[in-house]
């Protein structure tokens, strides 16, 4: 027997971090890494002699095993990239690595349900052979049904829920600086649709880009300042080069901190740097008067896409209601700062690392698929119901409660309205 079903489950397959949610009984539930605790999972692949290790752990071994971990592949979909991994000696792509995070996401549903059907999100900026390569992924990791939403509307349906300002309408930005790409989305809502009508971006500005950006301006630099290693650059960079392996714990290194600076003023790195056959302690410290130095061409770049779209569009700053915050970086300081010397007002009321995947599941609840079921029983509808009121005194008696849930907001010229 066939029938229809909601899909209530959204996943945002983020460049850096992913995570899963589902719609139910009206609320959204975000769920947890059994094993950190976490709402979100670091969008990391290892390849261990005798099995694959997913998420966070996988991130950690960066600092010892980095020529088997791999992250960063979402900017590489849709692409022929290939990674190489040693312990397998063979080569694995872009689809294969997401598809592995999808089914480490799935292992997070507690109640053990069989996830047949997701609503996955994509960049606005994704084209078709980067939307296909999602769904493609998503199919391997065994969810059969795949329904793509874009990442600014997913945004926007948390932000709108959470504040109940579906009927209202006018125009957002929603600006999302995550781990690894950049994307400022002109939101609109006019007769009661939703859409993205406009869109600038950059897969290669995020978290990680400024992690580099730290390893290059200050790192660096008091490294050749205490030794004579004029080549470090090269060395570090350099496929093959002395201190590869040093360069991928330094991104690690340099995260940590860069996280901690939103909060501190100063922090130190630990690592170790061989120095003419002799091993040397090294602890840097790193303040976010440095941080912010370095930090404000690359934030410069961002309000400038954003201040672009506004005029390609003929807006004023007071055309645009809210600034929507998403993505982890949007927690650095400075980042706010720079958004509300705008004089557009700053939204930051929802945790920017899962408003896309809580998004995705309020758009989740109002789409179907077709699911497969076997008969309960050989009971017809008109049985059970007459053998529940026999059991009842009146028909009154019953207990009734009807949920009804549907979309406000669409594009479609019909939608479907969900009753139970």
């Amino acid at each position: 027997m066939s029938s229809l079903k909601s899909i209530n489950f959204g996943i945002d397959l983020g460049t850096t971090n992913s995570s899963i949610s589902k719609f139910e009984n009206g609320r959204v539930t975000v769920f947890k890494n059994p094993l950190g605790l976490k709402e979100t999972m670091a969008s990391a692949v290892a390849y261990r002699k005798d099995r694959i290790i997913l998420g966070d752990k996988a991130r950690e071994l960066l600092k010892v095993d980095p020529f088997n971990v791999f992250t960063g592949f979402k900017r590489r979909m849709g692409t022929d990239q290939k990674y190489y991994v040693v312990n397998l000696d063979e080569n694995v792509t872009p689809i294969d690595l997401s598809s592995q995070v999808l089914k480490e996401l799935k292992q997070f549903v507690h109640s053990g349900e069989k996830i047949n059907a997701a609503v996955i999100t994509v960049p606005a900026s994704f084209d078709t052979m980067q939307s296909n390569a999602t769904i493609k992924a998503g199919n391997l990791a065994g969810i059969n049904d795949v329904v793509l939403l874009q990442e600014p509307i997913a945004a926007s349906l948390a932000y709108f829920n959470n504040q109940n300002i579906q009927n209202q309408e006018g125009n957002w930005l929603v600006y999302d600086l995550g781990g690894g790409t950049f994307d400022v989305a002109l939101v609109q809502i006019k007769d009661g649709e939703l859409k993205v009508a406009d869109h600038e971006g950059n897969n290669f500005l995020g978290g990680t880009d400024i992690d580099q950006e730290i390893i290059d301006l200050i790192v660096i630099p008091q490294l050749q300042k205490e030794f004579d290693l004029p080549d470090l650059s090269t060395e570090l960079k350099h496929k093959d080069g002395k201190y590869e392996s040093l360069y991928y714990e330094l991104l690690y290194r340099t995260e940590e901190a860069k996280k901690e600076l939103s909060f501190v003023k100063e922090t130190t790195i630990n690592f170790q740097i061989k120095v003419d056959k002799e091993v040397k302690n090294i602890e840097l410290s790193i303040f976010r008067e440095d941080l912010e130095k370095l930090l404000q061409p690359i934030i410069n770049q961002t309000i400038h896409q954003l201040k672009k779209i506004i005029e390609r569009n003929n807006l004023v700053t007071n055309d645009i209601n809210e600034i929507l915050l998403v993505g982890g970086s949007t927690y650095i300081p400075l980042v706010k700062e720079n958004l509300k010397a705008t004089g557009i007002p700053v939204n930051s009321q929802l945790d920017p690392t899962t408003a896309v995947t809580i998004g995705a599941a309020y758009y989740a609840a109002n789409k179907l698929y077709k699911v497969t079921e076997e008969p309960l029983s050989d009971l017809s509808f008109d049985d059970v119901f007459n053998n529940i009121v026999n059991k009842q005194d009146t028909i009154e008696s019953l207990p009734l409660e009807i949920l009804l849930n549907y979309s406000k907001m669409s594009k479609d010229l019909e939608e479907v309205v969900i009753a139970k």
